[in-house]
């Protein structure tokens, strides 16, 4: 009877816990706006971040959705060691709306003023993490977005970037997948 009386009361503790109010793709920076502290239950709290700012500029280690709580085992203090932010200028009216932490597919296009021969678009990065956007899009002005890719990705990109006309599609967040 004491031990189910403590098994009880122990499950009704509140713990405190940092939980996540957006999706964070693999290899992204948490920023402060990721993140609330919440008092929760839990049978296990032990692997559990407990304090916002011991999240804060951590990096992702696996794809982290709205709602979850971050454990130790979610984040790193460092990027990969092959990771890269490169900036791609994006032209007037083709940057869907992106913020930092989302997936997107990078496109080219041929253009006549590049090496490659005009044809159509093709897919030349999948899956790329947005790590820097503007806050306000101006459709009638060309922009720029930062993202993360892997070392080898790198040298496709700038190619692609000297070739043709880059366009990013935003890669929509459906169920528990990024």
């Amino acid at each position: 009877m004491i031990i189910g009386q403590l098994v009880i009361s122990s499950a009704s503790i509140r713990v405190p816990a940092v939980t996540l109010n957006s999706n964070i793709a693999q290899g992204a920076q948490i920023r402060e706006s990721d993140v609330t502290a919440v008092q929760v239950s839990v049978p296990n709290n032990e692997n559990l971040i407990s304090v916002p700012s011991d999240v804060v500029g951590k990096i992702a280690t696996t794809d982290l959705f709205s709602g979850d709580l971050i454990s130790v085992h979610s984040i790193s203090t460092e990027f990969a060691a092959d990771a890269r932010n490169v900036s791609v200028p994006i032209r007037a009216g083709h940057l869907p709306q992106v913020s930092p932490g989302e997936k997107v597919d990078v496109w080219m296009t041929p253009s006549l003023d590049g090496v490659a021969l005009p044809g159509p678009a093709s897919l030349i990065i999948p899956n790329a993490v947005i790590a820097a956007a503007p806050e306000f899009i101006d459709a009638g002005m060309d922009t720029s977005v930062t993202i993360l890719i892997s070392q080898d990705q790198v040298q496709v990109l700038v190619q692609a970037m000297r070739d043709g006309v880059i366009d990013l599609v935003a890669i929509p967040v459906s169920g528990n997948e990024l």
